[in-house]
């Protein structure tokens, strides 16, 4: 056997080996130069709303309008003259009762009225005193910013109650910029289109006018004489009467031809946990989030608290009525209970060191150990306070805006200095 050739087999053996492990141990330490031993994000700041969730009920002054003797809507067609929420002067024309029957005709007419209703707005005579341009540019990009956080969100609901408010806005654009000043055709052939529809309803059986001024709406549940916003009022009102009133049954009426609001004015009454009194009894005003309109926020003044055993009641008001809000009787709604500011904090980043809550942040290359104090915790975060008043403990620093928070990092202690 050929010794030499094996001797040169196995020193090319060993050189290969050692060129991998060369290259192994140059390529580890080029992986520490260049990588942290850590995973880290500045520390920001950030404010929360906690908030606990109730049923709400809509209180307003409501008449019902009725048909008489000659039918009524559940036999028939129950057609509305004007989109729910138009106001109307006393005596004019507020629905129609048709022989036929044919809710896909009325749901078609609804949405012309929706849009005939817009157009109308914006040549309303108002053009002179619309706002300058750049108002109305800025409410256009505030508008298209809650739809795009609304879509992101998924809250569907949301986006089609703004659709209104931004064609409203850009229609007023073009007016101030010369480019629609008109919509008189527009509106004429919606209303052609709206006619030849409602002619394929038969017969008009009747037709019922306004006794008063207001607001209408076609649907009626049977509350409009039970839940008034004359019962809220009265000074004499206490929180057990106010339970017994919510749980009234409904008083329907097969006549019904929808409702007339004579006050823009309406009222929110819920209920919450005495823990929470404390939030609201000496606050003038407060934002509600509706579910109904996928989390739709109204400010509303505060105007009585009732007390009760376990529980108390916050009777809201407000004359804001948006377009396409849902005024449905009963609402889940939400209220803010509390804000607080600080800093987020993954918990997963949160370390307890000689019996000290805190996290680790990276100083140039030195790991160094803040002490923090939480405010809560929610979501997975700790929001914890960014200045707060007592020293920190010795030997230690809190933690400030900014810094490298170290997120993922193993065998952490104050004063480690990382390679690289």
């Amino acid at each position: 056997m050929d010794t030499a050739y094996l001797k040169r087999v196995g020193l090319y053996i060993a050189g290969a080996i050692l060129s991998v492990c060369l290259v192994f141990y140059l390529g580890f330490h080029l992986w520490r130069t260049f990588t942290r031993e850590v995973k880290i994000q500045p520390v920001s700041e950030t404010t929360i709303e906690k908030t606990t969730e109730t049923e709400g009920y809509i209180f307003r002054k409501e008449q019902t309008l009725l048909f008489s003797t000659a039918g009524d809507a559940e036999n028939n067609t129950l057609f509305p003259m004007v989109s729910d929420g138009k106001r109307l002067a006393k005596g004019a024309q507020a629905a129609r009762l048709y022989t036929g029957s044919s809710m896909d005709i009325r749901a078609k007419v609804a949405e012309i009225d929706q849009k005939i209703a817009l157009l109308q707005e914006c040549v309303s005579g108002d053009v002179k005193n619309l706002k300058n341009s750049q108002t109305i540019d800025a409410e256009i990009v505030a508008i298209l910013s809650q739809i795009r956080a609304a879509g992101d969100s998924g809250k569907t609901t949301d986006v089609g109650m703004q659709r209104a408010a931004f064609l409203e806005a850009v229609n007023k654009r073009m007016i101030l910029s010369g480019i629609g000043t008109e919509f008189g055709s527009e509106i004429a052939a919606l209303q052609a289109e709206r006619d030849s529809l409602v002619s394929g309803l038969g017969s008009c059986l009747e037709a019922v006018a306004t006794p008063v001024s207001g607001y209408y709406y076609a649907s009626c549940d049977g509350y409009e004489s039970v839940f008034t916003a004359d019962f809220l009022t009265d000074d004499a009102l206490t929180y057990r009467g106010l339970m017994d009133k919510l749980r009234s049954a409904p008083v329907s009426d097969s006549k019904a031809a929808g409702k007339i609001v004579t006050d823009s004015a309406w009222f929110l009454v819920c209920t919450l946990e005495r823990e929470y009194l404390d939030v609201y009894e000496n606050t003038k005003s407060c934002t509600v989030y509706f579910r109904a309109g996928e989390e739709y926020r109204l400010d509303m003044e505060v105007y009585k608290i009732l007390e009760g055993d376990e529980r108390f009641a916050i009777i809201l008001t407000t004359r804001e009525m948006p377009s396409g809000f849902d005024f449905s009787r009963t609402q889940t709604v939400r209220f803010p209970t509390a804000e607080y500011t600080g800093f987020q904090i993954p918990v997963s980043a949160v370390r307890v060191v000689d019996g000290i809550t805190g996290v680790y942040v990276l100083d140039g290359s030195t790991v160094a150990f803040r002490p923090i104090s939480s405010l809560v915790v929610t979501d997975g975060y700790y929001i914890v306070e960014t200045n707060p008043d007592a020293d920190p403990p010795e030997g230690y620093e809190w933690l400030t805006l900014h810094e490298n928070l170290i997120i993922e990092g193993r065998a952490l202690y104050h004063g480690k200095v990382l390679s690289g």
